[in-house]
Parts: structure tokens; C-alpha cells; sequence
């Protein structure tokens, strides 16, 4: 992963959004289905149920199944494609630090990442935090990287791959946001890696998903914050507005979630204010995949170095962080972790 001479690794930020999962399609069978696997234990059947990581199908998971839902249920008017104006966005899509060039003028954005260290994860907060957050531990990230600007794209994705994984489940077919300048979303893991593959076979660089300590790193861009605008202490932890805390405004200049998700649905990248390190959107908006496999806590000697932290073979789980637009303000902060399994879409 060490940068060397004209040597580099680039890193993407692909923020795939909710499908439904093959079992739970917002249907009539969905619930049949959950009820048949109620109180088993996890196997790889039944994986797409288990929302929230354990060794059974519970109640958590049926709450997990009913968020999916509320995702999965298409609005009866369609979503426009103009964005909420936000006048206080600087970004271009041609902008960064690198741009790489895809098919038919579209590009990719990157910014370089500079090596430090910082304490990952978050002290105990019995209305903030989760205990998978714990304990805060040191990284030290000894390299420089790059990091995509912005979630990847609907152009983007297109200009790589030339096609949606799905033919059912796509933005053409489900209108959470389209349009050039809107996220990919419908995207498991497993099309995130599909898509680094064919990006590398274009000869312009190597390219995979952030580890889960450079993604919270590039995220805080030395912040040791809730968000990387502040703690935002004015209001409640779910779809509340007000001060950011630390940087002036308020959390709906820096993220959307559950607060500003109006119109429905995604919202163009780079419409709100970055991080410090010119990163957009990395509270919201859709969820971001990493590379590592999900581990319950930082218990048990997670990489201090920031390498991506997997097992061999590889777990039932993946890691994805920020955040989406249906997302509560807690469930977007800079800490903040979930565990799908590689093969589902996510919210």
C-alpha cells in the first residue's frame, strides 16, 4: 500500500445505496419468508435476514427488515433531478488533486490523503455511540493515498462498467436521484469489486476500496468530532437540524440524511460543504463500502497501521460507513459502522 516515487495507490469511495435483497423485496412473500428462518441460527440461507450481526434471526433483524422497507417503497411522484440549491459548494467535476480520465469525457476526481495518525472509533455514549465503536485506538496511516473526491458516480459507474448490475433493481427502474452527477447506488460489495476490476484494467493506476481506518481517517481529516464538523450538540440524534458545532452552519450545509432528505432519494455530489481534506459527502447521502470483514469491536487487535482488517477465508460480513439519505444523524458520524454481508445493496 506505500506510496513509492511516481508509485501510488488510489483509493475510491463507491457508496452504493438500498436494494432489495433477494429474499426481502418489499412484497407480500418478504415477512413469509423472515418468519420461516425466525430464531435459526445464521447460515449462509438465511445470511440476507441477518441485518444485525449475531447468531440468531431476531427481532433485531426483523427491525432491520422494516428500515429496508421503508427504503424500498417507491414514491408515486418521481424524484426531480435538480438538487436543494446549497450555495456554498466550491466542487467541479474535473477538480482534484488527480483526475483520471474514463470513457466518453467522463472523470474521476481524486484528493491526496496525507499520511498521520489519529484514535479511531468512539468512547462509550449511551445515545450517540455503539459498541462496536469501541475502544478508541491508535492508527498511525504511515503513507500518503488518494481518495475519490466523491462517491462514485452514475456517469462514472457507466463509463466503466456500461451497465447496472440489475436489470430490475437500478436507477432507471427505481428513481431514488438520476442523472449524470448522482451517486451509483443499487452496488453490493461484491459489484464494488467488480467495478475496481475493470477500472484497473485501464492502465492508469491501482485502484481498490479504503480500508474501514482510512475511510474513518480520511473522514475526520484531523477532527476528533462526532463529525467532522463538529459535535452538533443543539439537537436530538435523529432528523433534527441545527448548529454543526465546530464549523459555522448548521448539519444540513455538510450531510444529507434524514433532516434534508426532501426531495426523496439521493442528491448530486458535491453539493454540500467538504471536509478539510476536500472530501464530499462523507456523512450521507449512501453508504460507503470498505474492504475489511466485519468485526463486532476493536476488542481483539484490529491493524494499527490501517491495513484492512479481514480474515482468512473471508467472514460473512463486510463494513460500510457514513451513512445515507434516510439515515438518522447518529448512524452518519465519522465512527459510525455497519456490517451487511457482501452480496447485498444497502439504504
Amino acid at each position: 500500500m506505500c506510496r513509492k516515487a511516481s508509485v501510488a495507490v488510489f483509493i475510491l469511495i463507491l457508496g452504493p445505496i438500498f436494494i432489495p435483497t433477494a429474499c426481502a423485496q418489499y412484497d407480500p412473500d418478504s415477512l413469509f419468508q423472515f418468519s420461516k428462518e425466525w430464531q435459526r441460527p445464521v447460515n449462509e440461507t438465511n445470511l440476507d435476514f441477518n441485518f444485525d450481526p449475531g447468531p440468531l434471526i431476531d427481532e433485531r433483524d426483523l427491525l432491520g427488515l422494516i428500515q429496508e422497507w421503508k427504503g424500498a417503497v417507491p414514491t408515486e411522484t418521481p424524484i426531480p433531478n435538480t438538487p436543494t440549491p446549497t450555495p456554498t459548494a466550491t466542487w467541479t467535476p474535473a477538480s482534484g488533486d488527480l483526475v483520471i480520465d474514463l470513457t466518453g469525457g467522463v472523470q474521476i476526481a481524486f484528493m491526496l490523503i496525507p499520511a498521520g495518525s489519529f484514535d479511531m472509533g468512539s468512547e462509550y455514549d449511551p445515545i450517540w455511540t455503539n459498541l462496536s465503536e469501541e475502544p478508541v485506538h491508535p492508527v498511525t496511516i504511515g503513507y500518503d493515498f488518494y481518495m475519490g473526491k466523491t462517491e462514485i458516480t452514475q456517469a462514472q459507474w457507466l463509463a466503466v462498467m456500461q451497465s447496472w448490475p440489475s436489470d430490475k433493481y437500478n436507477p432507471n427502474t427505481y428513481n431514488y436521484g438520476l442523472g449524470d452527477n448522482y451517486p451509483a447506488y443499487f452496488i453490493s460489495w461484491n459489484d464494488c469489486q467488480n467495478f475496481i476490476t475493470a477500472l484497473n484494467q485501464l492502465g492508469q493506476g491501482t485502484f481498490r476500496l479504503p480500508s474501514e481506518a482510512e475511510w474513518e481517517y480520511a473522514c475526520r481529516a484531523g477532527t476528533t468530532t462526532r463529525f467532522y464538523f463538529g459535535d452538533s450538540d443543539g439537537c436530538w440524534i435523529e432528523c433534527d437540524d441545527c448548529a454543526a458545532g465546530v464549523l459555522p452552519g448548521n448539519r444540513t450545509d455538510y450531510m444529507w440524511y434524514c433532516g434534508n432528505n426532501s426531495p426523496e432519494g439521493t442528491k448530486p455530489v458535491g453539493q454540500l460543504i467538504p471536509n478539510d481534506f476536500g472530501l464530499y459527502d462523507m456523512h450521507g447521502n449512501v453508504w460507503e463500502w470498505c474492504e475489511d470483514d466485519w468485526h463486532n469491536d476493536y476488542w481483539h487487535a484490529p491493524p494499527e497501521n490501517g491495513s484492512p482488517w479481514v480474515e482468512s477465508p473471508r467472514d460473512y460480513y463486510r463494513v460500510a460507513r457514513g451513512g445515507f439519505w434516510f439515515s438518522e444523524a447518529r448512524d452518519s458520524r465519522s465512527a459510525s459502522r455497519t456490517a451487511p454481508p457482501p452480496r447485498r445493496s444497502l439504504q
